[in-house]
């Protein structure tokens, strides 16, 4: 039984089980949600993977494993599950949209800096946050052409 082999783990060392992060879960190779809530120790090399709800992202650690000394991998930097902002703020007809702090999508903490190509001229905020509930801090800017000298 498969169980058996996580339950004889605690015995012969392991790893505890570790819980998942906010708004997201944790992938168990080879056990049932059942098995999940008996077992307290995970043995020597197994991999578990952290997953988010479909609106959100992971950032840190996508999976750990369990190491000889009964710790998992990189226990020091944090996963967590934090919502996505809409792509479209990441391009800027006539200019460039620069993200800052993002890793593959745009989630709370990543921003952008927007800058105009020569000839054009910036139209509304030259940075937008991502926020913690999924949306941009200012709507998306535009590279509005620049007129003559003559001030209009």
């Amino acid at each position: 039984m498969l169980s058996q082999t996580y339950q004889a783990s605690l015995s012969a060392g392991g790893c505890e089980i570790i819980h998942p992060p906010r708004d997201g879960g944790i992938r168990y190779r080879g056990l049932t949600p059942d098995q999940v809530q008996t077992v307290h120790f995970l043995p020597f090399d197994y991999e578990i993977e952290y997953v988010c709800r479909p609106d959100r992202e992971i950032v840190g650690p996508k999976v750990r494993k369990c190491l000889p000394n009964g710790t998992w991998t990189e226990m020091g930097h944090a996963s967590r599950c934090l919502r996505t902002c809409p792509k479209i703020h990441l391009s800027l007809e006539n200019g460039q949209a620069v993200p800052r702090g993002m890793e593959r999508v745009p989630v709370e903490g990543t921003w952008v800096e927007y800058h105009c190509n020569p000839g054009f001229r910036l139209v509304g905020s030259a940075r937008s946050n991502c926020t913690k509930v999924g949306s941009w801090s200012f709507p998306k800017p535009i590279c509005e052409r620049e007129s003559g000298h003559g001030g209009r």
